[in-house]
């Protein structure tokens, strides 16, 4: 079987002298891995430089195996922003390196593909900080390990009153339930307030958020905080 996708570029390795090997998370496949054969050779197949973060449309053979015959790549979008603008850069990387860290080899997700594509776009234009932590909250909230914002773990209850976050259960503790539980960080109604925003709006919308200096860097500490525990990843330098 013969397939065409559209994917951005995650990681890439040279094979042999003149083959590689790339990982790209695609729109309708997920995360695959394929072999460019003669990639370094004139080959009219491959019109793409193959760098990193780029979008390329992509002709391949699904298989049983690990690693997929890729016979044809375009490029369709560079953002070339993103090698004259350090914090730009390293913000792409976060996108590519969580969604290659929490998502399995075909784990297929297009809201997960149109985020990243969203999120690198408004890179080009926005805030650096509010586009990464807008497009982690919603990643959480795609990908499967979305953190309650919304009421209170144990009584289930809405928040209304001195809050706290578990980063070991992943959600908000109301003040009465508080006791019950261990390792709490207390946590602001601003920040409450701006992640479950963002968890339920359109980025475009979720950007139009002005939280204070304090609050955006409760913000990333928490999501930082949740990401190490959960997923084993870090956003530092991002963070800082």
């Amino acid at each position: 079987m013969i397939a065409k996708d559209i994917g951005f570029l995650m990681k890439r390795h040279n094979f042999r002298e003149t083959s590689v090997i790339a990982s790209f998370y695609t729109k309708k496949f997920g995360k695959i891995t394929g072999i460019l054969k003669g990639f370094y050779t004139p080959k009219k197949e491959f019109s793409s430089n193959l760098d990193i973060f780029t979008l390329n449309e992509l002709v391949f053979y699904p298989k049983k195996s690990d690693i997929w015959l890729v016979s044809f790549v375009d490029l369709v979008r560079d953002y070339a922003f993103l090698r004259k603008n350090i914090k730009a850069a390293t913000a792409a990387s976060v996108f590519i390196n969580l969604t290659d860290k929490a998502l399995g080899a075909w784990d297929k997700n297009a809201e997960v593909f149109n985020l990243i594509k969203e999120a690198l776009s408004f890179l080009e234009k926005e805030d650096t900080h509010r586009v990464l932590y807008v497009f982690l909250v919603k990643f959480l909230t795609l990908s499967g390990f979305k953190p309650e914002f919304g009421k209170c773990l144990n009584c289930h209850k809405p928040i209304d009153e001195e809050t706290f976050f578990s980063v070991l259960r992943g959600g908000l503790i109301c003040k009465k339930c508080s006791n019950k539980e261990h390792d709490l960080r207390r946590i602001g109604r601003e920040t409450i307030a701006s992640i479950f925003y963002m968890q339920n709006n359109d980025f475009i919308i979720a950007l139009r958020l002005n939280p204070t200096e304090e609050c955006e860097k409760e913000i990333l500490f928490i999501l930082r905080e949740f990401l190490c525990y959960h997923l084993e990843f870090d956003i530092l330098p991002m963070s800082s």
